[in-house]
């Protein structure tokens, strides 16, 4: 399950080198933290052999990641400061993730959100812009909203 924290302030990139978000990004070497603006967060991930599954393309599971970190990072302008879990995420695989080198892009935005859930939808798309999956989830909000939003 994603968590946002509100450890990295919106309009940032962080450039943590070599570190991830938390131990699982960090061992997935999915570093830094998403780019978040009013309408969307975007991240990047350069793939090397150990993103790959066993026909040299990128692995699912680590697509599924990706949508999981930008999505539930789109809930921070909604959630009064709160983080987020993930109560569900549905992915859709287009065609293979690419090769160790190719650069993926995720995007995810909140279609919609209350005091306590946050509908999102995202996609992930290739450097040169072919689309690779598209993703849907339901986050639910974690903790007591804070001022400081």
């Amino acid at each position: 399950m994603a968590e946002s924290s509100a450890a990295a302030t919106h309009h940032e990139v962080s450039t943590l080198p070599q570190q991830g978000l938390d131990p699982l990004l960090t061992h997935l070497g999915i570093f830094g933290v998403p780019l978040v603006d009013e309408e969307s967060s975007t991240i990047r991930l350069e793939l090397k052999p150990f993103h790959m599954n066993g026909h040299d393309s990128a692995h699912g599971g680590v697509l599924m990641t990706l949508m999981d970190i930008v999505l539930a990072w789109s809930t921070r302008q909604h959630g009064d400061g709160r983080g987020c879990v993930t109560v569900e995420l549905k992915t859709n695989f287009m065609r293979p993730g690419g090769a160790a080198g190719n650069v993926l892009v995720a995007s995810g935005k909140v279609r919609s959100a209350g005091k306590s859930l946050a509908f999102c939808d995202g996609e992930i798309r290739t450097e040169a812009g072919d689309l690779v999956a598209t993703a849907s989830a339901i986050f639910k909000y974690v903790g007591k909203p804070s001022n400081a939003c």
